[in-house]
């Protein structure tokens, strides 16, 4: 896991990414979502965009045997 600190500035707060999680290049805006006490920061508009390439999927017999009702 990486850490880092958080600062404040005026109003603002300020979260500096270590290299080892930086966004790549071109990324110079970003979602954020408030989940809870967590915040998770995505690339702009790409929100669902790994959750559905990385994200848990249902195995090949899932629903195989399901009654239709």
């Amino acid at each position: 896991m990486t850490r880092s600190t958080v600062s404040t500035t005026d109003k603002t707060q300020i979260v500096r990414l270590p290299q080892a999680v930086a966004f790549p290049e071109g990324i110079d805006q970003v979602d954020i979502l408030k989940v809870g006490h967590s915040r998770l920061i995505v690339p702009r508009g790409r929100r669902w965009d790994d959750l559905f390439r990385h994200g848990p999927r249902a195995t090949d017999d899932y629903f195989r045997d399901r009654e239709q009702l």
